[in-house]
């Protein structure tokens, strides 16, 4: 396969253009990279004042149980940052599909923000929670707008102050993600480098696109090509052949453990001296035949690779969002209710 081939498509299309020989090849490869890495805390944050253990064990509907327990995490987690405080009049909702975030954080907030709903998708009223929203709202300074644009070419910044905003989602599908985060770059060019607090729940890696991709720079650092993206954005599906996660709990204690990333950059370059010393023509001549490699490749090795790769597609974007500017950057494990478990948090 070329560099370039296929680098525009979902993985799920191009799983089967996958060889096995490919596969060995960017194994072998993280091994080494992997133990630079940082490590991802788990810190899940479920205070108990931000939902009612009724809907938190409504597994029936659709948008309980383990949803209603990611949501409050992730408002945890904009607490703990300190995007909660008074100065910060405007929630800026990006993917915000049917409002459900946005109508968890009113909740909590007593409606005391602004409430900014930004997807592609135009919703029919009846489907969201738009009018709970505003129904809500007792104050006149206090507004919830839908705005329906593209993220890819979405100006931020038009329709709400930086430096009393926050921003969040959950969840941003593959390429979505990188295309937010590219309009928080645009907000801070026009904002003297002002960027906003930020948390946003990453998931469906196997969807990104080379294109798009906002961390590049720190991927073909650390010594990864483009046929490795290809190869990692196909792979990452297999995250999901973990053993179900653990619900035997509604309540986590907040962690103090979380811990600020480093400069990824120069993770990146100490890696790639590590993959350099490497004889790549030896290690090809060690690969086993595809077909045998596919045999004997197993469940749970498949689901720790897929692990990876999530986490290396969203530390090479935390890299990103380092040189954009924020001056702290996190990768967190927000939730322990689903494989899709990753919170970047910005600020």
């Amino acid at each position: 396969m070329s560099h370039q081939e296929g680098l525009g498509k979902a993985a799920r299309c191009r799983m089967h253009e996958i060889t096995g020989s490919q596969v060995q090849m960017l194994l072998t490869k993280l091994q080494v990279i992997e133990t630079f890495l940082p490590d991802i805390t788990l810190c899940e944050i479920l205070s108990k004042s931000d939902y009612s253990v009724g809907e938190a064990n409504n597994k029936e509907h659709e948008n309980g149980g383990k949803h209603v327990l990611q949501e409050v995490s992730i408002i945890g987690h904009l607490r703990r940052i300190n995007a909660l405080r008074k100065d910060i009049t405007t929630a800026i909702e990006l993917g915000a599909g049917t409002g459900r975030l946005s109508d968890r954080l009113q909740r909590v907030t007593n409606a005391k923000l602004t409430h900014i709903l930004i997807d592609r998708q135009d919703f029919v009223q009846n489907h969201c929670r738009d009018r709970v929203l505003r129904a809500r709202c007792r104050s006149p300074e206090r507004q919830v707008k839908r705005v329906v644009a593209d993220i890819g070419s979405l100006q931020i910044h038009d329709y709400s102050p930086i430096n009393t905003s926050l921003c969040m989602s959950k969840h941003l599908c593959g390429p979505a993600c990188d295309l937010a985060i590219t309009s928080l770059s645009r907000m801070a060019e026009h904002s003297q480098h002002l960027l906003p607090p930020t948390a946003i729940a990453t998931c469906c890696h196997y969807l990104c696109t080379w294109e798009s991709f906002i961390g590049k720079e720190f991927w073909l650092a650390l010594g990864l090509t483009t046929e490795d993206f290809i190869v990692a954005t196909s792979c990452s599906q297999w995250a999901s052949l973990q053993r179900k996660k653990s619900t035997t709990s509604n309540v986590t204690s907040a962690s103090t453990e979380t811990v600020i990333l480093p400069d990824l950059l120069k993770v990146a370059h100490s890696a790639k001296v590590a993959l350099d010393g490497m004889d790549m023509s030896t290690v090809e001549m060690k690969l086993l035949p595809s077909k045998e490699f596919e045999k004997i490749f197993a469940r749970e090795e498949k689901a720790m690779l897929g692990v990876q790769l999530k986490k290396l597609f969203d530390l090479s974007r935390a890299s990103f969002c380092q040189r954009l500017g924020y001056k702290q950057v996190e990768l967190v494990r927000y939730t322990t209710r689903s494989t899709e478990d990753r919170l970047l948090l910005l600020r």
